[in-house]
């Protein structure tokens, strides 16, 4: 029962068709952009795994299966550098799963109630212990860890003394005012938490609006933060060890399907609402070149998911009706253009690599071919 509130949102993932979207600038000059296949990678594995992260140090990509318990690492070219699968029992058991990703080169995995363990070549290398009981109710689809000044960040888990109930409104104002991020001293084990949601923020309004999965990517002295569940950027300056809010950038979505909100004191009533439809979700941030690229699927209305039919496990039906798209922005955070959409067979999560390629993982039952193992796909922005 405990992932599956969230469920509902983490697997609102989808594919699309590859042409091209515009938007006009504050110059009036008008751009196209597309996303455009400059090459595909075939990996020599039998079975289903998407990718997660890349290390542009060892120009390295990790896939995992959807569990994130099995895990595989290969070079640009698709060649198997590792292959591992994590041990429930024994010393350096993992327990749970619920985030993986790269963190310094090492597979990195959130393993509470412990922490976050360290892997090379499939063992164990070292841990970032959670030095105060806490608590997990989700898999984050982006780790998201990284170091700086002598500070390890990462997604701050929340603690044992938050009081869960997902009937009761106030946990879900209680959850949107913990710090999202907390930063851990390398030396000392001290933890401090260093971003939240600023007070401006309409997701602290006195209605359950969502369930937060914060994801988000640094770039230089910047960080961009997404909520998952609303079409913003939260854009974020490093200051010391901390992270002074700048400013909300709206992502301006044509067909976005919203979250349904509800008043505090009848919020057993959001996951019920919200189940008819299938809301739009802002999946990932990346940064490729001059342009920072919104990831999101713009959601199905009521009507929209009733044609689906009865839902199937592997959720292809929805996929196909609830593609990916990128938004595309400059430095500054014009938004250039909107619905950039990735190729049909496209999978989430996606990277860029150091070519500033968008990377992602092929998703076997959308394609009318068959391949002998798994397809990574390079994409290039395009802009004309």
């Amino acid at each position: 029962m405990k992932l599956q509130f969230t469920h509902f949102f983490i697997c609102s993932i989808a594919i699309s068709l590859l042409s091209c979207g515009e938007k006009t600038e504050n110059n009036s000059i008008t751009k196209s952009f597309s996303l455009e296949i400059t090459d595909s990678v075939q990996i020599d594995y039998m079975g289903e795994m998407m990718l997660l992260d890349y290390d542009p140090k060892a120009d390295k990509y990790l896939l995992a299966t959807d569990s994130y318990y099995e895990y595989l690492e290969v070079d640009g070219d698709g060649k198997i550098l590792n292959h591992n699968k994590f041990n429930q029992d024994g010393i350096d058991a993992v327990g749970q799963a619920l985030g993986l990703g790269y963190f310094n080169g090492d597979v990195t995995v959130f393993n509470p109630p412990e922490g976050y363990f360290r892997f090379q070549d499939s063992s164990k290398v070292g841990e970032v212990t959670i030095p105060y009981p806490h608590q997990a109710f989700m898999m984050y689809p982006k780790l998201g860890m990284f170091e700086s000044e002598g500070k390890i960040y990462y997604p701050k888990p929340w603690p044992e003394t938050l009081a869960v109930n997902f009937e009761e409104g106030e946990f879900y104002q209680a959850l949107l005012h913990l710090p999202i991020i907390e930063a851990q001293d390398m030396e000392t084990g001290d933890t401090l938490g260093v971003l939240s949601l600023p007070e401006s923020s309409a997701l602290l309004d006195d209605e359950v609006k969502g369930f937060p999965i914060p994801v988000y990517t640094v770039d230089g002295e910047k960080l961009l933060l997404s909520m998952w569940f609303t079409p913003e950027i939260y854009v974020y300056n490093k200051v010391g060890g901390k992270f002074e809010y700048e400013k909300t950038v709206d992502v301006d979505i044509p067909g976005w399907i919203p979250t349904t909100s509800v008043p505090l004191d009848k919020a057993e009533q959001f996951f019920t609402e919200n189940q008819k439809k299938r809301p739009g979700n802002l999946t990932n941030i990346l940064v490729s070149g001059d342009y920072f690229i919104a990831i999101y699927n713009r959601g199905l209305s009521e009507e929209e998911k009733a044609q689906l039919g009865p839902p199937t496990r592997d959720g292809l039906a929805a996929r196909k009706k609830d593609p990916n798209y990128a938004a595309i922005f400059d430095k500054d955070f014009n938004q250039l253009a909107t619905n950039v959409p990735f190729p049909i067979t496209s999978n989430f999560p996606n990277v860029v690599n150091k070519k500033g390629e968008l990377v992602v993982s092929k998703v076997a039952g959308l394609s009318e071919t068959e391949d002998d193992g798994i397809v990574l796909y390079k994409l290039k922005l395009v802009s004309k």
